[in-house]
């Protein structure tokens, strides 16, 4: 059956307000995305400094691309808690507000995690059994190998084990879909392979996991081994998680500038330099540049969410529409939901104290409110 030109036409919508350097960067790669890869937009946020923008680069009058004015703004320091309160009106919220319509197929954010967590758990929703969405990143692999998959790796600061294990669950599948990986080998993150080591929420977890023999469990890895060919999924907490990511984007950053000063000493050196640098080049903009993969889903929300890095630049953004519409087109959130199916959820911890324990609460009345069939008016 053919797919509906309505549905290959749905565009992104993109939170234009939440990243570091403003909406220019944003707008940028939402008309890249419309001009180079013919995927639309819906740029949310303010209408003026948007439209200024697009007139700059010639697109104002592109059918393809509509822009959502957003009142309100949210800022990096901003709590999940008080954007839910005081910022219904942001960007995030707005952006989606138009999923849940149906006004667009998916949401992009470089903005505040927390916030884009909680927006998205407010608005769109989440998967049965799961309490918490995770942020699924893709970490590059040495060799022609494709990337790891590393979740949560900073939607959630703290977890129970038995979010860990839904963690695990959902890096599962998302691994077959992300890397074609057919039975992903899922560890978690420790500070040794051994069994005796790691936390003891690592160690309950680790419990939980290999009593699952749909999963392929391998145990524990190290930090060293998530760019090694040792496990396809790599789950962890979020602190842990973005803690690790940055980490290896410093190293990154480290070994080129590294090799930037030495190259200077020497007329040989630059030599060689000149004659490696298209390998370098393709090497960075193809592996180890974060905007190549551009963002990373944030896995367990009803609705398809790509979370950018704060400072993307306009490749990264408009790598993340890209990967956004796939993930939509593909029906990432629709089989994941029945791939968990397959899975005993009835162990998954409930809501902690909190915003996320209110947050839960209230999907649930919610869910229950719609089951039930509507009972007849009183006569007044």
């Amino acid at each position: 059956m053919s797919e509906s030109p309505q549905r290959r036409s749905l565009p992104v919508a993109v939170d234009a307000m939440g990243g570091d350097f403003g909406p220019q960067p944003v707008v940028d790669g939402a008309v890249a995305a419309v001009r180079n890869l013919g995927i639309p937009s819906v740029i949310v946020g303010n209408e003026g400094e948007i439209r200024a923008r697009l007139e700059k680069l010639g697109a104002s009058t592109d059918e393809r691309i509509r822009v959502q004015h957003a009142s309100q703004t949210v800022t990096m320091d901003d709590s999940p808690s008080s954007v839910l309160r005081k910022k219904q009106e942001a960007s995030i919220c707005i952006a989606f507000e138009l999923v849940r319509r149906g006004d667009a197929c998916a949401v992009v954010s470089p903005g505040n995690t927390g916030a884009v967590m909680a927006a998205g758990m407010m608005i769109s929703g989440t998967l049965p059994g799961i309490a918490r969405p995770a942020i699924a990143t893709l970490i590059p692999r040495v060799g022609n190998k494709p990337p790891t998959v590393l979740l949560d790796s900073g939607a959630n600061v703290d977890c129970n084990a038995s979010q860990l294990v839904h963690f695990a669950l959902m890096g599962n599948h998302y691994a077959r879909v992300a890397i074609g990986a057919e039975k992903p080998r899922v560890a978690l993150l420790s500070n040794g392979t051994e069994p005796s080591k790691g936390t003891d929420l690592i160690r309950s977890a680790a419990q939980m996991l290999a009593e699952m023999p749909e999963l392929n469990f391998i145990g524990y890895v190290e930090g060293r081994d998530i760019s090694r060919d040792r496990a396809d999924v790599v789950v962890c907490d979020g602190f842990v998680g973005n803690v690790l990511l940055k980490g290896m984007e410093g190293a990154v950053e480290l070994v080129f500038d590294s090799i930037k000063h030495y190259l200077e000493s020497s007329v040989r050196a630059k030599l060689g330099m000149w004659l490696c640098k298209p390998m370098f080049k393709r090497l960075f903009r193809d592996k180890l540049d974060p905007s190549a993969y551009g963002g990373a889903p944030l896995l367990g929300l009803c609705d398809t969410a790509i979370i950018c890095h704060g400072s993307s630049g306009a490749r990264a953004i408009e790598n993340a529409i890209r990967v956004a519409h796939s993930s939509w087109q593909q029906d990432l959130s629709a089989n994941l939901s029945a791939a968990l199916a397959g899975f005993d959820m009835k162990g998954a911890g409930g809501y902690e104290d909190g915003i996320w324990n209110r947050m839960g609460q209230r999907f649930e009345r919610r869910a229950k409110k719609s089951q039930q069939p509507a009972g007849p008016r009183k006569s007044e």
